[in-house]
């Protein structure tokens, strides 16, 4: 979570976990400060994750004149998610997953296991309902300086990175990171999002995502993670360069052998990886399959009910 103020403004990015060891050091951290949540002004949401908005609906609570700002798609999700009324729905969505996750190489158990947490994240979200919804560069003016949103799909469909233009600081959610590259992927995708957009080949939308960043020329990059970047064009160019590098392992990996996804993902990460690693990395070499796919380098069949992919 980042505070910070322009001119008579307190803005907060992100929302954090509502755990409440966690709760207990944010409350403590404004204390500190001598501010309260009466005291900030605007809360802007990066993404739906569970370490991203948890303790936005305790905030509202605590300062109703809050105003909070997320992207459309964001908003979108978590009211899908969080709406008793869909519940047959997010369970369709979470078989679909599941019965995807069989035909990509897991057994059903294995599957059950793995994905048991993703489909039961919603779980942890709260849903409060914006004040305002965010599109692609909108912007907040003020009298010193503008805030930008930049619409950054690939991590999460809806993630939105912050731009305040004056010193060209970027507020990057997990869109950018310091050490390593966020998970690319996508999991339980509500019907209305479905109709609008198609995020099948969500690593292409993730490298545009990058892309549109590094032209906004930023001074200094702050992640929701890790460490302060000092110098993003670098960092950039690193992530490009690692997603490349992934690209091409992958491709030869499966040069003379169709694997299924799963066993791909085995052999590029290991197959000693805990339930949570073992779905990002399936997600990760997926993004990456199905990438590969769209340029013609590779391509898929189905055997017995499971799919492989080998190079063409």
């Amino acid at each position: 979570m980042y505070l910070f103020k322009i001119d008579d403004t307190y803005i907060l990015i992100d929302a954090g976990f509502n755990f409440p060891e966690w709760k207990k050091v944010f409350f403590s951290e404004l204390q500190k400060l001598n501010l309260s949540i009466e005291d900030i002004n605007y809360l802007i949401i990066t993404h739906e994750h569970p370490d991203h908005v948890g303790l936005m609906e305790e905030i509202k609570l605590q300062n109703p004149n809050i105003q909070i700002l997320m992207s459309e798609i964001t908003q979108s999700l978590i009211k899908w998610m969080t709406d008793p009324k869909n519940e047959d729905e997010i369970q369709q969505s979470s078989d679909e997953l599941l019965s995807r996750a069989m035909k990509y190489g897991l057994t059903e158990e294995r599957a059950r296991f793995i994905f048991g947490f993703s489909t039961r994240m919603h779980n942890m979200i709260p849903y409060v309902n914006p004040d305002r919804l965010l599109k692609d560069n909108d912007e907040i003016k003020f009298n010193s300086t503008k805030l930008k949103f930049i619409w950054t799909p690939g991590h999460s469909l809806g993630h939105i990175c912050v731009f305040e233009e004056r010193n060209r600081y970027l507020f990057a959610g997990d869109h950018i990171l310091s050490r390593i590259t966020p998970n690319i992927g996508t999991s339980m995708i509500s019907p209305s999002i479905q109709k609008r957009f198609n995020f099948t080949n969500i690593l292409d939308y993730y490298l545009k995502s990058l892309d549109k960043i590094d032209a906004l020329n930023p001074k200094i990059i702050f992640p929701a993670h890790q460490e302060i970047i000092y110098d993003p064009h670098k960092r950039i160019l690193e992530m490009k360069k690692h997603h490349d590098t992934r690209l091409a392992e992958v491709t030869k990996v499966i040069e003379n052998t169709a694997l299924t996804p799963y066993k791909i993902s085995q052999i590029h990460f290991g197959d000693d990886l805990d339930g949570m690693n073992t779905m990002l990395a399936l997600s990760e070499v997926l993004s990456h399959l199905i990438y590969l796919e769209e340029q013609g380098k590779i391509k898929r069949f189905e055997k017995d009910n499971r799919l492989y992919f080998i190079k063409t």
